[in-house]
């Protein structure tokens, strides 16, 4: 937004981590959508979704997918996320320079021209983190008061282990079918690998190693693990919210001035977007907050035999939100088409 020069909108509303408090959840950060943090979240759901990480599906158990890995989830150790880095610079339409040397000499050059550098730090679970300056030999980052999961503190020079310098604005090197591809492949993927049928055949009853086969503790360790299987598919909302705003054909959206994304505005595409924005992947959200609060909610201590059909129910979801997928992945292929036509 610093480099594009892009309206952040105003700060002046009550919030408590401002205050030095903690948060209480008011929403006044997002609210009406004209905060910084909110049109902030705009692009984040855009770069999500078109690098085809918000179209990640998890395993049930735990393991990181071979996509995940190479798109770059969150894994410190596991992922390298070079294709999707250079995949969001090219979609953005940067030039940048990987460097994996003379850290202080490089950073110093780009602050003194105005541009920000990205860098990558040697541990820790969030790796990477934004230099905004630097004063003598301390580094300086953004405020992190209202960041999920902010780092404690800018990283010193020998935490350092890449950066990534931006360079001249150009032509995108990426289209927007370029990203509707990536995200084609990524269901696909989620697809052949049968992601969702795994977590039927464990959590649902009458299967060879069904829950009703378990005893109580794993039945809990089971729909424990369904649940932050959910919370990581609270990403169908940054998808849905990317499509949404082109539901209206004839309303300047906030993504048009980012490379062609005013192609989602074409009229053929409308009920497309209106369908994984509402009964799709708006729904799939609603259900993965269903099975959220069923887990942190069930009484196991009651008719242990009967708790299996917590996980009846639970598969009852798990079955809609594979066929929201599969829905959607023909959305986005159909779409394709109209846009190569």
């Amino acid at each position: 937004m610093f480099l594009e020069n892009i309206d952040i909108g105003g700060s002046d509303y009550a919030c408590r981590q401002l205050d030095g408090k903690g948060c209480n959840s008011c929403g006044n950060c997002a609210a009406g959508g004209g905060t910084p943090i909110s049109r902030q979240e705009k692009y984040f759901f855009l770069f999500d979704t078109m690098c085809g990480r918000s179209s990640l599906r998890c395993r049930f158990d735990g393991e990181l997918t071979e996509m995940q890995k190479r798109i770059g989830e969150t894994d410190p150790n596991r992922c390298d996320p070079d294709e999707t880095i250079d995949f969001l610079f090219g979609f953005a339409g940067y030039e940048y320079h990987k460097i994996t040397g003379d850290f202080e000499a490089e950073i110093i050059a780009s602050i003194d021209v105005g541009r920000p550098v990205i860098a990558k730090v040697k541990a820790g679970e969030w790796r990477f983190r934004v230099i905004t300056g630097y004063d003598g030999k301390k580094l300086l980052c953004p405020s992190f008061i209202n960041a999920q999961n902010p780092p404690k503190k800018a990283p010193k020079y020998n935490e350092l282990e890449a950066l990534y310098v931006v360079g001249d604005k150009i032509e995108p090197r990426y289209t927007l079918k370029d990203g509707l591809r990536r995200i084609v492949e990524v269901m696909k993927y989620n697809q052949n690998e049968k992601l969702w049928e795994d977590y039927c055949g464990k959590i649902a009853m009458y299967n060879p190693d069904g829950i009703d086969k378990a005893g109580t503790e794993e039945k809990k360790a089971r729909l424990k693990r369904v649940a932050r299987t959910m919370q990581h598919t609270w990403n169908s909302h940054n998808f849905a919210e990317v499509f949404r705003v082109y539901r209206d054909e004839n309303t300047a959206a906030v993504y048009d001035r980012i490379g062609d994304m005013k192609l989602l505005r074409n009229p053929a595409l409308k009920e497309s977007w209106n369908q994984i924005g509402g009964p799709l992947y708006g729904y799939t959200h609603d259900l993965c907050w269903a099975v959220t609060g069923l887990e942190e909610t069930a009484d196991w201590s009651k008719h242990v035999y009967k708790t299996g059909y917590f996980g009846e129910m639970v598969e009852l979801v798990l079955v809609k939100l594979r066929e929201h997928d599969e829905k959607v992945l023909e959305i986005i292929k159909r779409a394709l088409e109209i846009l190569e036509q």
